[in-house]
């Protein structure tokens, strides 16, 4: 590497503050139709636009009535009330009033015609003519949904950053919203770099860059779009020539590879030709080397080429940054409480991220970490068996049995944890 070129080391913490600060917030937003934003990220606070349910309404299909008509009733003892009417949906309850020693029949989910003030069951009825026998006393709504039970008008539904789930398209369509607005997810275009790669590649090995699907899958259950590029030689005019053919076309490039301080590690000093290095090397570990720079306004990312120092990257550099740009911030892996099962503590003076097992136990979800020597950054099993990290800040030491904020490594990790 030239001697021209230094990287640019700054702890973590300034480092990550100055690329937050290079770039603006660009969110764009587009309407979908609800029935097809099923793991999109919502835009806007949902808020209820009535009452749900908008009327007091029957839970079970049955009669309804005045719930001191019903004092006393048993199966050898029924109380006989006359029927005055049925309501089988929404708009046939009105006009009808249900008085002392009356009754109205209600398919479930039908509003309660006025006077009426809970339900019985049908299983605790006979239909006797123009009577019904209650053989069951209830009291004041049993059996009845109240009018604004499951939500008020103007509570908050689903809130802004929430990734929409098969539920959420439930809901939209109940309260009337077809159309949603979400976030516009940003396309990433990637690339690796290494001539190893390329020669990988020639000896007809069919994924010679296997990070590549780190990066991209991980992007997009984080709501990205991804693109594969392709492979860079350790060349410095093609990674040049590669970014400014390519940045106009993506939101952001991510570069794997060619980002230490190895004699054909080109890439910082590459785009150093076209951009501005904000930084390149820090002090979180792994992901020592890691990068970002600006190239026509865009962030164009250096991720290591070791599997745990790219994880470490995407999770505490990239992530931040799409979020600050695109997503207005929001948080976008989710987060858990869970009780440490053995001590751990940062290396000295670096930002330690360490990958952690998640499992069920009795006194609730533990996290083991995993202590490998070297940080582990280069086994890949240490990964697959992860469920989320800790971030571990310099001098800061955790104890046995102290429950510990742990960031999911992504949204499907929630699914893997096992029970111990």
């Amino acid at each position: 590497m030239p001697l021209e070129y230094r990287f640019r080391a700054r702890p973590y913490d300034e480092a990550l503050k100055s690329a937050l600060q290079a770039f603006p917030q660009k969110a764009a937003y587009e309407l979908v139709p609800a029935s097809e934003a099923l793991g999109r990220r919502i835009a806007e606070d949902i808020q209820a636009p009535f009452d749900m349910p908008r009327k007091n309404i029957a839970f079970y299909d049955g009669y309804a009535v005045r719930y001191e008509d019903t004092r006393g009733a048993t199966a050898s003892n029924p109380v006989k009330l006359l029927l005055v009417g049925s309501v089988l949906k929404d708009g046939e309850e009105i006009g009808l009033r249900v008085g002392r020693g009356e009754a109205v029949y209600l398919a479930t989910s039908s509003p309660l015609p006025e006077g009426a003030d809970a339900i019985v069951r049908e299983e605790f009825t006979l239909r006797q003519g123009d009577y019904v026998l209650i053989k069951k006393e209830v009291e004041l709504y049993e059996d009845v949904i109240l009018r604004g039970e499951d939500a008020r008008k103007g509570d908050v539904l689903i809130s802004r950053g929430s990734v929409i789930r098969p539920q959420d398209q439930v809901l939209l369509l109940e309260i009337g919203l077809t159309r949603v607005k979400v976030y516009r997810e940003p396309t990433i275009g990637i690339a690796s770099v290494g001539d190893e790669l390329l020669e990988r590649f020639e000896k007809g090995i069919p994924y010679p860059d296997n990070y590549f699907f780190l990066v991209s899958s991980t992007l997009q259950l984080i709501g990205c779009k991804t693109v594969s590029i392709g492979i860079l030689r350790d060349d410095p005019d093609e990674i040049v020539g590669f970014i400014s053919k390519n940045i106009s076309h993506y939101d952001a490039l991510a570069l794997i590879g060619g980002t230490a301080r190895g004699v054909r590690d080109y890439t910082g000093m590459s785009v150093e030709k076209i951009g501005e290095v904000i930084f390149h090397a820090t002090t979180l570990s792994p992901g020592k080397v890691s990068g970002v720079c600006k190239v026509d306004g865009k962030p164009v990312f250096l991720v290591p080429g070791h599997i745990g120092s790219a994880t470490s990257c995407i999770c505490n550099i990239i992530m931040p940054i799409i979020s600050k740009i695109y997503y207005d911030g929001i948080g976008l892996l989710p987060k858990v409480l869970a009780k440490l099962t053995m001590p751990i503590e940062a290396r000295p003076g670096l930002y330690t991220f360490r990958t952690v097992i998640l499992e069920w136990g009795n006194d609730g979800l533990r996290a083991t970490p995993h202590l490998k020597r070297l940080g582990g950054s280069t086994l890949i099993t240490i990964l697959s068996k992860a469920g989320g990290y800790i971030l571990i800040p310099p001098g800061v030491k955790l104890s046995s049995g102290e429950i510990v904020e742990v960031t999911l490594l992504n949204p499907l990790e929630v699914f893997s944890w096992k029970l111990s």
